[in-house]
């Protein structure tokens, strides 16, 4: 189990020495993403993060890039829906070097305007190559359709509009009320002493301000039913599929990663055997869930060739209503509770895995905080629970469809007509 201390400022910090591990990883974790933005303000998450890396007081950009490139180190960050993480992974010798760097950036950035305008220009052209990419723009239609007016509906680099009229004062008053103690997690793994982090957290964080007057979105997202695509000439058509899921700290999101993994999410799941390796129809195609603070999605998404398109959509209901009907057995669901095991184990390998897993853990959920928790209620899963949920997540009034690629308005809408018609109700 990790451990965790809190700094004299309130701020969360969550920690796990691995052995064996030369390097160290250290995370900071903001709860600010494109959820918490609207229409008019929406990609200011993402232009934050950008201007993260473009200066502060005492570096310019490239003395950033060279304090770390200086040390064999690498520095990153992301925004996603509900947060941004910016992190930094280096040799345990040097982990003052990635506080000091990272404490600078986060704390100390001038947002000059002249940086301002020049990275409208790079996330203009970064918005440009995502709608150029169809698995990228369907994903951004299907979650306006799913999440509707709601906030986690807004794509995360925010529109062409909304970029190029971000002012310096936006950019300072959004900053001033996310980027605070009470709204951050740091999160470390690897190779340190436990004596010098803690002197380290508190000397580059211990003087991160609260913000008292800190809102949450109250309005929790709604599932939304409807169709929506956009025509590109591309040889092949993407689509995507959200049905119902749970949200990241329900007591069955474990349970859904594993129904997930028997409908779609494997090599042998139900999905990939039947439209990949015995249909022939698709190169890749795949379920996974997706876990919000307020909801969740099972999706479904796949490539395929326009003349293949519909026998497609009729072998996925095919598949849906045979879960459905047969539901999933105790041999099925051990098979699965063993890979998820071992995914869950492999995919902590790397001290940067193991600082985005307790990160994750410490900024979303509540009831469980450590991996023994978690392999707990994995060894815990039960054949009823996980086939309660199909019921929940292969709702036929409960689908949203996107589709990128040679489609009109007409055979999307015959599509989505026929997942509604023709996936079962049981009783």
């Amino acid at each position: 189990m990790h451990n965790k201390m809190q700094l004299s400022n309130g701020l969360n910090v969550v920690y796990q020495k691995l052995e064996g591990y030369k390097s160290v990883c250290v995370g900071v974790w903001i709860k600010a993403g494109s959820a918490n933005e609207s229409k008019c303000n929406n990609g200011i998450s993402h232009f934050i993060e950008h201007m993260m890396f473009k200066g502060t007081k005492t570096r310019s950009a490239k003395d950033i890039a060279l304090i770390i490139d200086g040390i064999g180190g690498e520095i990153n960050a992301y925004t996603a829906k509900e947060c941004t993480c910016y992190y930094t992974k280096l040799l345990g010798e040097d982990l003052e070097v990635g506080f000091d760097v990272l404490s600078d950036m986060i704390q100390h950035s001038t947002f000059e305007s002249e940086h301002i305008e020049v990275e409208k220009t790079v996330i203009l052209d970064e918005i440009n190559m995502y709608e150029d990419s169809a698995e990228d723009l369907v994903e951004d239609i299907l979650t306006g359709i799913t999440f509707g007016d709601h906030a986690l509906s807004l794509p995360i680099l925010g529109t062409k509009e909304t970029v190029s009229n971000f002012k310096r004062e936006d950019l300072i008053s959004y900053y001033s009320d996310f980027y605070v103690a009470n709204n951050a997690v740091i999160s470390i793994a690897g190779a340190f002493d436990e004596v010098e982090l803690k002197r380290l957290c508190e000397k580059y964080f211990g003087a991160m301000v609260q913000n008292d007057r800190l809102a949450s979105n109250v309005i929790g997202p709604k599932f939304h039913s409807e169709f929506g695509y956009k025509y590109k000439d591309n040889e092949q058509i993407q689509v995507s599929i959200d049905m119902p899921g749970v949200p990241y700290d329900d007591d069955r999101s474990y349970d859904l990663m594993l129904l997930s993994n028997v409908f779609g999410g494997t090599n042998s799941s139900l999905l990939f055997q039947k439209i990949r390796e015995e249909a022939g129809l698709s190169y890749s195609i795949f379920s996974q869930p997706s876990f919000y603070d307020d909801i969740g999605t099972m999706n479904i998404s796949f490539g395929v060739s326009k003349e293949n398109l519909e026998q497609t959509i009729k072998l996925i209901i095919e598949t849906i209503n045979q879960i459905k009907q047969n539901r999933l057995t105790d041999e099925a669901v051990e098979h699965a509770r063993a890979h998820l095991r071992g995914s869950f184990v492999l995919g902590l390998e790397g001290t940067d895995n193991y600082m985005d897993l307790i990160g994750r853990l410490e900024l979303f959920t509540q009831k469980e905080k450590s991996l023994d928790e978690m392999m707990a209620k994995i060894n815990n899963i039960k054949t009823e629970t996980v086939n309660a949920l199909i019921d929940l997540c292969f709702e036929k009034d409960k689908i949203a469809l996107a589709i990128v690629g040679d489609i009109d308005k007409a055979s999307t809408e015959k599509l989505f007509n026929m997942l509604k018609n023709d996936i079962l109700t049981l009783t």
